[in-house]
């Protein structure tokens, strides 16, 4: 990450070189996702040195993090696809979603997703609400899903050996403690302060290399190089490596 010198605030400084231990969000903790983060700018410590006033009001600054368009509403997909179909009869639903795209952008109109703006503004305020007051959840539908039953995980191809190896090389573990693995909470909370610490999550790959989602072998490779990447890249890598350390067949994708 890059900061501007004139970003860098003695909050700033605690979020970047604190204790992981701080960083880390859970309910059971009453903190929301990015914690410190938002706390680093919250009324109670940070004011603008040009306004007087705090920089981020809460409605974004505790705005639960959404994971990629589901800020919309997590129907919108199919609703826009429905819609695509039913005014391009007989085409499929790729060259109808790129007909609609065309049509609207050459006519210079939107779509009318005007209901879908309110509830979403309406989920963000009451995330926000929840956040501040340490209740970061949110409930929606989920699917546990068993990693060993997902195909594509599968062809990660991750070994035991490749996961001692990920412990002792990447994450720095004596080759002691990295051979002599035993599944319980104790070891499962190391690894998971091991991870915050040593592998950097960034989307630098996703900008370097060609406009796509990584493949496994991909995955597999920048991990056990220690290069990291985004959500997708990292967590992949890290259920299936909690299954190969023996925490089998407990880990599950909720999706």
């Amino acid at each position: 990450l890059l900061f501007d010198s004139l970003l860098i605030t003695p909050q700033m400084s605690l979020i970047i070189y604190s204790n992981t231990k701080q960083k880390m969000a859970h309910p059971a903790l009453g903190r929301i996702q990015k914690y410190v983060l938002r706390k680093a700018f919250d009324e109670k410590y940070y004011h603008s040195k040009i306004t007087g006033r705090q920089l981020l009001p809460d409605a974004v600054l505790y705005r639960e993090k959404e994971q990629f368009a589901d800020g919309v509403g997590h129907s919108w997909i199919a609703d826009l696809q429905k819609y695509a179909t039913t005014l391009f009869p007989g085409y499929s639903l790729e060259e109808a979603e790129c007909a609609l795209y065309k049509s609207h952008q050459s006519q210079g109109k939107l779509l009318d997703l005007e209901n879908l703006i309110q509830n979403r503004n309406a989920r963000r305020r009451q995330h926000a609400q929840d956040g501040k007051a340490g209740n970061p959840g949110r409930s929606q539908s989920k699917r546990w899903c068993p990693i060993r039953n997902d195909p594509d995980l599968s062809k990660l191809n991750l070994s035991e050996e490749d996961a001692v190896y990920f412990l002792q090389r990447v994450l720095g573990w004596t080759s002691d403690d990295a051979h002599g693995f035993s599944p319980n909470i104790n070891s499962l909370n190391r690894v998971i302060m091991s991870m915050l610490e040593r592998v950097p999550f960034h989307n630098l790959t996703m900008l370097t290399r060609e406009r796509r989602p990584p493949t496994m072998a991909e995955i597999k490779g920048d991990m056990m190089a220690g290069v990291g990447g985004p959500c997708s890249v990292v967590n992949s890598f890290f259920a299936v490596l909690l299954d190969k350390l023996g925490f089998g067949p407990q880990v599950y994708l909720l999706r």
